[in-house]
């Protein structure tokens, strides 16, 4: 029988890690790694440090560079899309520019989301279409920003596709954690919008979770903080992208600030790793664990384990929303608790979102609707209609401006 078949589009410096991620989870004698990027060059390097690094304990594994995405994805049991349009410049681009206008920036979420999903969405529309050719029964982990929208698009092109955030599951079992609560005992709630997921009802026992953790000091290190006037507003807790984008003075109370210049520090660190592998092909590099990448090791390697047929995985999905959380358009892509196995996704029921949490995810959900529109169409108008949907205060006289912005153009189109 052949090999299964694992193909990883884009990635950058650090698709070594998912190589070595997906070796040390699955459980297979054999399998073949296709990376597939557009510089060919870097591609070169980033497979041969990858093989060198599986060849002792994985000898029946390969690692092969394809340039051609229609090669690559040819007879692919998984593919995982790690792709970022215009590269680390754009995700720059996307985090700076908001802050001309006191907004934080970020590639998936407000000005800087909207402005990723205008450019990237043409593209990764070209890439579902090649898949949808060339290999249409492939199950797609897809990891593109914004999620939602690329998620959908995915969907819509009738492709096999989930998408894939590990920062719910690191939340709760950092609660947990914290709480010294049983995760074996511990029931939860779990519902929203990628990166806007709340959690409600977290309870060990009698115990209720959230409760406890909000009254824990905020410099804990490590922490996952809970603000108890969010708790009590909400009666449900965010994931920390809430605080960091759309309720700063939360952010603040919590010692939560978005860090600026993180593209261009990952952009250093990118140039940097790629000398050092081409120099020492299959050494182990310090500089690589700089950064983690909790995405690849709790996201992408035990899904992908599970879903070749080892042990089931309990964690989280973005999928169609359809009638899963009724208060939310069924177009929408949402993110739900989910169980993945060789059979598939079986995504855990929200129950009944909190009324303010379900007010602010339409709103929210309203924005990602017309900036999936606008793209979709290339309708600046539409543009400037999510810019204004946004749950921020945004004066009219820089919707205009912001829209302009998040339209730019000017980036290398370096999709892979």
């Amino acid at each position: 029988m052949n090999p299964f078949i694992i193909t990883v589009v884009g990635g950058g410096v650090f698709t070594p890690r998912l190589c070595e991620a997906l070796a040390s989870t699955i459980a297979l004698p054999e399998l073949e790694l296709r990376l597939s990027a557009r510089r060919i060059d870097r591609l070169r390097i980033l497979a041969d440090h990858s093989a060198r690094r599986l060849a002792t304990a994985h000898p029946g594994w390969s690692v092969r560079a394809v340039p051609s995405l229609e090669a690559a994805v040819e007879g692919a049991t998984l593919i995982v899309l790690l792709v970022r349009v215009g590269g680390l410049e754009a995700r720059a681009w996307d985090e700076e520019f908001p802050r001309r206008f006191g907004l934080v920036g970020d590639e998936g979420l407000g000005p800087g989301g909207i402005a990723n999903a205008w450019r990237t969405l043409p593209e990764l529309a070209g890439i579902a279409n090649v898949i949808k050719e060339t290999a249409p029964a492939a199950r797609i982990l897809n990891l593109m920003a914004p999620l939602g929208a690329t998620t959908r698009l995915l969907l819509e092109q009738g492709l096999d596709a989930v998408g894939l955030c590990e920062l719910p599951l690191v939340t709760i079992e950092t609660w947990l954690d914290q709480a010294s609560a049983s995760a074996g005992r511990a029931t939860w709630r779990y519902g929203g919008l990628n990166h806007l997921g709340w959690f409600w009802d977290v309870r060990d026992g009698d115990e209720d979770v959230l409760a406890r953790i909000a009254d824990l000091p905020v410099t804990l290190p490590g922490a996952a903080p809970v603000d108890r006037p969010t708790l009590k507003h909400f009666k449900a807790a965010p994931l920390r992208y809430f605080y960091e984008i759309f309720d700063r003075e939360a952010g603040r109370r919590l010692k939560l600030e978005r860090a600026p210049n993180r593209a261009r520090q990952l952009m250093t660190l990118s140039e940097s790793l790629l000398e050092r592998f081409a120099a020492a092909p299959g050494h182990s590099i310090p500089e690589a664990e700089a950064r983690p990448t909790p995405w690849l090791d709790r996201a992408v390697a035990p899904i992908a384990a599970a879903l070749l047929g080892g042990s089931p995985h309990a964690a989280f999905a973005n999928l169609r929303n359809g009638d899963s959380i009724p208060e939310l358009p069924p177009e929408l892509v949402v993110e739900l608790g989910a169980t993945y196995d060789a059979a598939g996704i079986s995504p855990a029921p929200a129950g009944p979102l909190p009324l303010r949490v379900s007010r602010f995810l339409r709103q929210v959900g309203e924005t990602e609707a017309l900036t999936y529109r606008a793209a979709s169409q290339r309708d600046p108008d539409l543009l400037a209609e999510a810019v204004r949907s946004l749950p921020l205060s945004i004066p009219e006289t820089q919707v205009k401006e912001l829209a302009c912005l998040a339209q730019a153009d000017n980036f290398r189109q370096e999709s892979r």
